[in-house]
């Protein structure tokens, strides 16, 4: 048997298929972090978001391990701009009321979520047609092999 005979059009479509979906997946989960990095004002939100979305699950634990630093938060107030520490409830500059989480937190938050969400459902349909496509090899390449083993 030809180990080529597993290369069937269909097969091919499958694979693109499944690595669109997996690369969409990442692109997503990659955005998610974007967003909940910008939500929390953090200056690191790119290089969160790139290396989340290029390298996978693993800087997105580390993400999600140092992305709650609230006494290194430092929160601008809307009225002169002076840095406030998250603990402060009015500016230590121009005494104006500090309320949080702005819209602009809150609508950066909602974006994460959903494409989060998007993202998590995109990687699970991405194992599932990789699933397929280890169920259609076996079927094609290895059981002409192991219908001619004689035990």
């Amino acid at each position: 048997m030809n180990a080529l005979a597993m290369w069937t059009p269909a097969f091919i479509i499958g694979y693109l298929l499944t690595l669109a979906v997996s690369i969409t997946g990442s692109v997503m989960v990659g955005l998610a972090v974007y967003n909940d990095a910008k939500s929390k004002m953090s200056l690191n939100a790119v290089m969160w978001a790139m290396l989340v979305g290029i390298l996978g699950w693993i800087p997105g634990i580390v993400y999600l391990c140092v992305r709650n630093k609230p006494l290194e938060r430092i929160y601008a107030c809307y009225s002169c701009g002076w840095g406030n520490p998250l603990s402060a409830r009015q500016c230590r500059r121009c005494g104006a009321g500090l309320y949080y989480p702005t819209e602009e937190t809150a609508r950066l938050q909602k974006k994460a979520k959903a494409f989060l969400i998007i993202g998590l459902v995109l990687w699970g349909l991405a194992a599932i047609g990789e699933i397929f496509m280890i169920a259609h090899m076996i079927q094609t390449v290895m059981a002409p092999i192991l219908e001619g083993l004689h035990w």
